[in-house]
């Protein structure tokens, strides 16, 4: 993936490379680019360029650079995966100025930070994958200043639904044992046992068909020209199972097994 990023930023486009240039490798939740915009309006007034955030499961690094160019918040993104974090910090170096992030490579379950460390956590499409939710959320609350927030943007089952229900191969898991969904009621009980308080909660599965369907019309549709294409596709960090995944989390959210939600827990001052 690096030699081909690499390749691909040789390209010069008619101005300098730009962070919506990125959105179509480092905006890979569903709703891209515009979910991300929606969960950081959610973040508490008073943030500032001394404000430090946490993006966790960072991928590319598109929320963070995100945060930072509608709040000039420094950000620390973290990710498991050393190839997107080496990607991540390669975008970095291709804008100018420079987004005030960090990129490291680390475990959510294992927060290599001291303890309340951050002003906010945000976290999008990053926990679908941790059987240890739990921990993770107690994890988060002790890195978070008091009044912190952590905003998240994830994939749930359906209150009937089962781990068994779901199609793969997904974004974040290629089979069933790489996967560790819940739902939205035990992951509430969770971030309550942490400490957390449920300020916001928002069911965007309607939203994110409708997002799907457009966006998977539009880039099979023939009518498309060839230069209007974006020259970074989900296929760059997702491999050539990234259509199969598209169509998968369409036809698992249809089938009511999967919600997509959107929330803020607070932590109190």
């Amino acid at each position: 993936m690096l030699e081909k990023l690499t390749q691909l930023l040789k390209i010069t486009p008619p101005k300098r490379w730009q962070i919506e240039d990125f959105c179509g490798i480092d905006q890979l939740h569903l709703g891209g680019i515009g979910a991300t915009h929606k969960l950081l309006d959610g973040l508490s007034d008073g943030l500032s360029s001394h404000s430090y955030g946490l993006d966790i499961g960072c991928g590319l690094g598109g929320t963070g650079r995100l945060v930072w160019a509608k709040l000039g918040c420094s950000m620390i993104g973290l990710d498991l995966n050393t190839s997107y974090i080496e990607a991540a910090k390669l975008l970095n170096t291709n804008i100018h100025p420079a987004p005030k992030c960090q990129f490291v490579v680390g475990n959510s379950l294992h927060l290599p930070f001291q303890k309340e460390s951050f002003d906010f956590v945000t976290s999008q499409h990053a926990c679908m994958n941790i059987e240890q939710k739990g921990p993770l959320l107690k994890g988060l609350y002790q890195v978070l200043k008091p009044g912190g927030q952590v905003l998240m943007h994830e994939v749930m089952l359906q209150p009937e639904a089962t781990q068994t229900d779901v199609i793969y191969p997904t974004a974040w898991a290629n089979k069933k044992d790489e996967s560790h969904l819940c739902t939205w009621a035990h992951f509430h009980d969770l971030a309550c046992d942490a400490g957390f308080e449920v300020a916001h909660f928002e069911d965007d599965t309607n939203a994110a068909v409708a997002w799907l369907q457009q966006t998977r019309a539009t880039n099979s549709s023939p009518r498309v020209s060839v230069p209007s294409k974006p020259i970074f596709t989900p296929t760059l960090p997702l491999g050539p199972n990234a259509k199969a995944m598209s169509a998968n989390m369409q036809g698992n959210i249809q089938a009511g097994v999967l919600q997509v939600v959107s929330l803020t827990l607070s932590k109190a001052l």
